[in-house]
């Protein structure tokens, strides 16, 4: 499994499990139209697996 440090590097997907020692309280955001979208920080040890990669990166490797 890779694993990225470096700033600036992203994640993508459907779900992500994650792990650290601090983390901020959830924000709740304007998505697109009428939904929203939950916003948060990790700090300390912050660590995040792809659990669920998103559907159209699924079909493209099968």
């Amino acid at each position: 499994m890779t694993t990225h440090y470096n700033q600036g590097e992203a994640l993508k997907a459907e779900r992500i499990a994650v792990e650290a020692r601090d983390i901020a309280p959830a924000m709740v955001k304007k998505g697109s139209h009428s939904h929203k979208i939950q916003s948060t920080k990790l700090r300390g040890s912050a660590y995040c697996v792809i659990e669920l990669p998103l559907v159209s990166v699924q079909k493209k490797s099968s």
